[in-house]
């Protein structure tokens, strides 16, 4: 679901988490016996005004708490998924244009993983500088300007998973 925030869908009207330590009020009972759902919380994945969907959490039937706190904190989640969301529309350069060779893959999936050039290269048994070369190859292809931001273009276009 991605649209202007409305009023029809705000759950309870809040664009803040929802938390039912009885939801029984407030969703159909068919849907409680469906998912067989006790205590439940909803979180709305919200960025600018802009609804993208509602994370709900629940634990298999077994009724729980929530704090405040922890509230504050799924909130902070919502937004950022929101987000992160937002951005998805945008980008950089289609994946199906986009051409790694399997060695630039398997270099991009270790920068991601928080290798260095010389651990790369040790472990693909290929000099310092030619993890370098594959690196500066993969900014040229992903338009980034550092290692940071080739992983986050690549996660962006479903490289990495």
């Amino acid at each position: 679901m991605k649209g202007q925030l409305t009023e029809q869908h705000l759950v309870f009207g809040s664009k803040k988490p929802i938390y039912l330590k009885d939801p029984k009020n407030y969703v159909k009972e068919e849907h409680i016996k469906l998912f067989n759902l006790s205590s439940i919380i909803f979180i709305p994945n919200i960025h600018d005004d802009q609804l993208f969907g509602w994370l709900t959490f629940d634990q298999l039937g077994e009724e729980f708490d929530c704090t405040k706190d922890q509230l504050q904190l799924l909130e902070q989640v919502g937004k950022r998924l929101g987000l992160f969301l937002s951005r998805k529309g945008e980008k950089v350069e289609s994946a199906s244009e986009l051409h790694l060779t399997e060695r630039e893959a398997m270099i991009l999936g270790l920068l991601a993983e928080g290798y260095d050039n010389k651990k790369i290269g040790g472990l693909l048994f290929l000099s310092e500088h030619t993890v370098r070369d594959y690196v500066s190859s993969l900014m040229t292809k992903l338009k980034a300007k550092n290692r940071t931001q080739v992983v986050a273009s690549a996660f962006r276009l479903g490289l990495l998973k």
